[in-house]
């Protein structure tokens, strides 16, 4: 019976806080006692505005922001009785680079026909035919001066003489 009691108080008391915050949510949009007036009409007038523009002077910064430390450089700072002088720098000459004929050579005949991707080792095998030879090739590995750069499952990129090309199955 006590407990039964006590259930009414709790649920009086919750429904008298859920009242008050209710009334005051919803006071504010429909018992307002302020009138507003609909004809009021408001003056408006945009010739007597003038824009004016204000100038000011940049100084400079004499401080590092991200160092938090203060600048000194040589021409803004003078000693009495010392004359800054410039620092003579002397120039190497430059030297003309004669290049050297290269031999061009063009890329061989390469057939991919695939990888093989084993479960001991991270790497695919790659089955290139460079010429009339077949060779088994890992990334980076170079045969006949291609290397082996990437692999793909559909194809690999080859470099030859500092060209990159990609190579597809087939």
């Amino acid at each position: 019976m006590a407990k039964k009691k006590i259930n009414i108080v709790l649920i009086i008391v919750v429904l008298g806080l859920w009242g008050t915050v209710g009334y005051k949510a919803l006071a504010q949009y429909f018992f307002s006692n302020e009138t507003v007036e609909a004809n009021s009409v408001a003056s408006y007038s945009s010739s007597g505005r003038q824009v004016e523009r204000d100038t000011f002077v940049l100084e400079k910064i004499h401080r590092d922001p991200f160092l938090n430390k203060t600048l000194v450089r040589s021409e803004s700072v003078a000693v009495a009785g010392t004359i800054n002088r410039g620092v003579k720098r002397h120039t190497a000459p430059v030297k003309t680079v004669v290049e050297k004929p290269k031999e061009i050579k063009n890329w061989p005949s390469v057939a991919y026909y695939g990888f093989i991707k084993s479960g001991e080792k991270k790497d695919e095998l790659v089955m290139l035919k460079v010429g009339n030879s077949i060779h088994r090739l890992r990334k980076g590995q170079e045969v006949e001066g291609l290397v082996l750069n990437k692999v793909y499952k559909d194809s690999v990129e080859l470099s030859f003489n500092k060209e990159k090309r990609m190579l597809r199955r087939g």
